[in-house]
């Protein structure tokens, strides 16, 4: 299929892109500036996603089959909270709107497990499921409910599908040694990503075969690690860190509190462990 990228610089980006690659697909990776090293079989050019001129002019050069757009301030404090709003939920609009319009069947938006505002008060509920609260703590958690809400109009009211993923500690697999060391020097902080992450690959690989999907189902789907980066049993930190809840609806051994169950039912997402099981040995 056509796949266009944005963001396709960044670090989940750049697997997506490369992969999507490999499996044969005809890529185009949108970003800031051209990629340092670029991927064989694989189109980049420099696009502003804030600039629905720009975007609108690519997409219908292009004629996408698919899109996934994770070109956005991947964190608050980067820059000021009003632009890293303003820019991120004007940069959803314009690439999934320009989507629809181009015609694409389906897309994946990159969205983050920090609308559920785990840093604040841990989860409600566990398991945590796509219908757990909404808490946004953050101008970038609050672009990212914006982005959803975008994403679920374009659904709505076009021939694109789009599945909002909301992405829980997403990390290149050489840092995540680094990830479990710093987690075991203060496992209550790391209740805000409830002590789990996910190699950027198997990202990478959720969004193919999103888009792959010719029976996708529109909305959010939680994208996480099927593991902790802890040693502790997950009840135990469950219990330790979220003495609200019971830890004996928390999963057993090392899974994590974070389901990813309508992912794995709709279009088969299945994250390795191997990153997990590196970093805890």
């Amino acid at each position: 299929m056509k796949l266009l990228v944005t963001g396709g610089n960044g670090r989940i980006g750049t697997a997506l892109v490369a992969m999507a690659a490999r499996r044969g697909h005809d890529v185009l990776s949108l970003d800031s500036a051209l990629p340092v090293t670029a991927t064989r079989a694989a189109k980049a050019q420099v696009c502003d996603v804030t600039e629905m001129g720009e975007v609108m002019e690519l997409m219908m050069n292009f004629r996408p089959d698919a899109v996934v757009h994770m070109a956005a301030w991947r964190n608050a404090g980067i820059v000021a909270d009003h632009r890293t709003y303003a820019d991120n939920v004007c940069g959803s609009y314009n690439v999934l709107s320009a989507a629809a319009a181009a015609g694409a069947q389906r897309a994946v938006f990159g969205s983050s497990a920090q609308v559920y505002g785990f840093e604040g008060q841990g989860p409600q509920v566990l398991p945590v499921t796509e219908d757990h609260p909404i808490r946004p703590l953050n101008a970038y958690a609050l672009s990212k409910v914006a982005g959803e809400a975008t994403a679920a109009h374009v659904s709505r009211t076009s021939g694109t599908r789009v599945a909002s993923f909301r992405i829980m500690g997403a990390r290149p697999a050489a840092d995540m040694p680094a990830e479990a060391a710093a987690m075991a020097a203060d496992m209550r902080k790391e209740r805000f990503l409830l002590w789990t992450r996910i190699d950027t690959r198997d990202v990478a690989a959720a969004c193919i075969a999103a888009v792959e999907c010719t029976g996708l189902e529109p909305g959010p789907y939680n994208i996480a690690g099927a593991a902790t980066l802890a040693a502790e049993p997950t009840r135990d930190l469950i219990a330790a860190h979220c003495p609200s809840l019971d830890p004996g609806l928390a999963p057993a051994g090392n899974a994590s509190p974070m389901s990813c169950e309508k992912a794995r039912r709709v279009f088969g997402f299945d994250p390795t462990l191997a990153h997990v099981q590196e970093a805890v040995s």
